[in-house]
This record gives C-alpha cells, structure tokens and sequence, in this order.
C-alpha cells in the first residue's frame, strides 16, 4: 500500500479498544478528511473519509489482489478477525479525493540511487515518457522522506514529512527535497498507475535489488537529457519553461542567502536594466508573467529563448552583485536539467 509520508495525526492505536464507526465519525468532525491506515501481520486496511462519509476502503491481503469498497462491513469483519496497529493520516480538501480514487500502480522491482541518478535528470526523463505514476524517495539515516506525483510528465504535487495535507504543490517544498538531496544519500522507488501506463527507462547500473530475489529491472537504453535515444536516434528536446523555472528556483535560494529583500524584486530591477539588450523582458510587452514564487508563464506567441536567456543573464547580474557565484555556479554544476537550457545554446554556468 502507499501511504502519505506525513506525520501520522494519530498513532500506536490498536483496533481492539476502538469502534471504528464511532471513531470514523469523531475524526470526521474533528479533523474533516483523512485515512485510517490498519496495519496486521498478513492484512492492511485504508479507510478514507470526508466530512460527510466514507469514500472508499481498501482491503490489503499478503500476495493477493487489492479489493475496493465503499461499505465498512468488510473492513469490519476483517477487523474482528484480526489485531490491527492502527494510525490516522490528516488529507485535506485537495488530497482527499486524489488518495481515495488513486488508480492501480505497480512498482518497479529495483530502487534508484541518487549517488547514480539526480532527482531532477529522473524527473526529466520520466517527462519525456509522458509517465503517470508517483516516486517514492526515502533518504537514508533521516525520518526525511516524499512521494511525488506524476500525471502525463507533469509533476502534480507531493507528500513530504515536513509537509501537512497529503498533496502539496508548492514549489518550496520540492526545492527543499531538492536541497536535502545534495547532503544525504537516497533511493527511489518508482511506480507507474496501470490504468496510464508508462515504461521507465533508467540506466543500468542505476537499479539496486530491493532484496534478494527480485527480477532485475530490464536494461535501459542510453538516452541523456537532450542528448540521443541510442535505439532510434531520436532527439529529446526537453521543456524549455520548466527548466526555466527551475532555474529562477535555485538563483532565489541561492541569492537568499545574501538579499534581504525579496531576491525577485532584484531580478526584476536587472529585467528593466537589461532591456536594452534584452527587449523582450521590458514590462510593456507582456510576453510573460512571474509569480512570487519565480514561476514564469510564458504568453502565445511569446519569445520563449530570447526571455530565457536574459532572465539567465540577469540572475547572474544579481548574483554578481553579491558576490555569490561560486555558490552559484557549484549549484548549476549538480543541476542535470540545465542541459534543456544548454541544448538552446543559453550560458547557464558562468566561467569567470
């Protein structure tokens, strides 16, 4: 079963002093929505309700089938049958239903190292594979752990340890994964939902057997982030406005560290400044918007290079401008994904 990695609500219960159907509706007016996860030792149990009722059951058998119901009186029957450990997990309005109605996945049999694959070049090829499914990262010797999700190649949320409601998309969140990523040794374990399903291609020498026993994954084609598939010699060519945003991501974090004003208002001082060079940045054009988090949306018809390579160019103004670029460049130099700016002939890594 997959399970939120937030901090459970509620735990160390045990099945035996409860009523389930009177502690459904206590947690239904106290916390609103959430799951009720049992755990025995050959059966496990997922109850997800809202204010009003209950959505859906999942019953759990070792080496059989997963079976879904909307009544409790399965998930009753299974409960007198057996000891149950027994923890509550708070999803909130945005998650509840996704976690209810979550299709049918299957997991890869191997896990990913990050000493092997980043985060971000597995995202990236993941991307191009169109993949609906979740990644599954667990850092080793931390509490620290996530699950992303993924629908058609786009990153739709995550549950974080840190985080609270089952299905955040905040971008802070993923780049705060993505930091404690560069510190801490990982592994992934990936999933893809069976009702859209996607093969995953990954290097070879990437794939660790989860134990002893398991099949190993089949071997991957070399393919490289905006580089060629070495079967069809087909080229990659990766999102520009992802890897765009991504970048604006790793210049505030960086940038924070020295600006103590927002370091957006920074950049968006370079955009006026540069538009002599950069004309496609002056604010009268609106080719582009840029929220607070220094997310970009391009308009139709806007010249995405051109934007991309002068916000790239004017990240680097302010980074200069406090001196940050050793810091800087060392982050860039760990980014796989800066090969979807490269691949356009954009400077990502200054050399000074």
């Amino acid at each position: 079963m997959l399970l939120p990695q937030e901090k459970p609500f509620i735990d160390g219960l045990n099945n035996y002093y409860l009523q389930i159907d009177k502690f459904i509706e206590h947690l239904q007016g106290d916390i609103g929505s959430g799951c009720i996860y049992c755990q025995a030792v050959h059966k496990e149990l997922l109850i997800y309700f809202d204010e009003d009722e209950i959505i859906q059951a999942v019953i759990q058998q070792s080496g059989k089938q997963a079976e879904t119901t909307q009544s409790l009186e399965p998930v009753m029957e299974a409960l007198a049958m057996n000891s149950f450990q027994v923890r509550v997990y708070y999803l909130d309005a945005n998650a509840i239903f996704f976690w209810a109605q979550m299709p049918s996945f299957k997991r890869a049999k191997g896990r990913l190292k990050s000493s092997d694959i980043t985060l971000p070049d597995l995202v990236f090829r993941l991307s191009q594979k169109q993949f609906s499914g979740f990644i599954d990262i667990d850092l080793q010797g931390r509490n620290d752990c996530a699950i992303l999700f993924f629908h058609q190649g786009e990153r739709r949320g995550g549950s974080y340890h840190w985080g609270r409601g089952g299905l955040s998309p905040s971008h802070e969140d993923y780049n705060n994964l993505l930091g404690m990523l560069h510190d801490h040794i990982a592994t992934y374990a990936v999933g893809h939902f069976t009702t859209d399903p996607a093969r995953i291609e990954v290097p070879e020498s990437s794939v660790t057997s989860q134990k002893e026993g398991d099949d190993k994954s089949t071997p991957a084609k070399s393919t490289s982030p905006g580089g060629k598939d070495a079967v069809g010699n087909r080229e990659y060519f990766s999102d520009l406005n992802s890897a765009l945003n991504e970048f604006l991501h790793i210049y505030i974090r960086i940038a924070a560290k020295k600006i103590k004003t927002d370091p957006l208002i920074q950049l968006k001082l370079k955009f006026i400044d540069a538009m002599a060079d950069f004309s496609s940045l002056a604010p009268y054009n609106n080719f582009y918007t840029i929220d607070e988090k220094g997310s970009v949306t391009f308009v139709a018809n806007a010249p995405e290079q051109d934007i991309a390579t002068g916000m790239v160019s004017c990240a680097w103004m302010v980074i200069e401008d406090v001196n940050l670029e050793k810091k800087f460049r060392a982050e860039l130099n760990k980014w796989a994904y800066r090969t979807a700016l490269e691949e356009r002939d954009i400077v990502v890594v200054r050399e000074f």
